[in-house]
């Protein structure tokens, strides 16, 4: 390496720590508010499921009922 070498010192010419931190910061804070989104999405996803479960035994009692009143009803 030369005394002229533009890469020698770098690190002194460019100080990246502040960037780095302030990107680095932002991507946690970003993940915190992706992770509690996601969480929100699931428990939506529970509820449908719960919603959807419920539904469906529903659907199936009416159907019985239908059967012993409309035995033609298939």
């Amino acid at each position: 390496m030369s005394e002229n070498d533009p890469t020698k010192d770098i690190g002194a010419k460019y100080d990246t720590g502040p960037t780095i931190e302030t990107v680095l910061e932002r991507m946690n804070a970003m993940e915190e508010r992706l992770s509690t989104r996601l969480d929100r999405i699931e428990t939506l996803l529970d509820r449908v499921a719960s919603t959807t479960f419920e539904t469906r035994a529903d659907l199936r009692d009416l159907k019985k009922e239908l059967r012993e009143h409309f035995p033609f009803v298939k």
